[in-house]
């Protein structure tokens, strides 16, 4: 099981990938536990608004078919 940090935008999700958002799921950066998903929205939190940062969320990726 791996973890995306997404953010929903003026209606679209958008994934985190290395510190600046991505605007297609497919540029998701994946991560292999909610504890480095964690770390990396914690890295690239002195780049972006805390309201951005509050929004985040860490979830389950879907599997690849």
């Amino acid at each position: 099981m791996s973890y995306i940090v997404t953010l929903v935008h003026n209606g679209i999700k958008v994934p985190l990938r290395g510190t600046v958002w991505a605007f297609d799921m497919s540029r998701a950066q994946l991560f292999p536990t909610r504890e480095a998903a964690q770390a990396a929205l914690n890295k690239a939190r002195p780049f972006m608004k805390a309201a951005t940062f509050k929004r985040a969320q860490i979830e389950e990726a879907a599997p690849a078919v």
